[in-house]
């Protein structure tokens, strides 16, 4: 029994698994960037 697989198929696959990955990096790094700006000073505060 043989299974075929198909190098579109599995292109398309890692395609959407790289796109999904990039997606949640890119929010990380917005929502880092958002909370910096917002909570910045009171941050920094703790540690001076």
């Amino acid at each position: 029994m043989s299974t075929q697989h198909d190098p579109l198929e599995l292109d398309q696959e890692n395609a959407r698994f790289a796109a999904t990955g990039l997606a949640v990096w890119l929010a990380l790094t917005v929502l880092a960037i958002v909370v910096l700006l917002l909570f910045g000073p009171a941050i920094s505060a703790i540690f001076v």
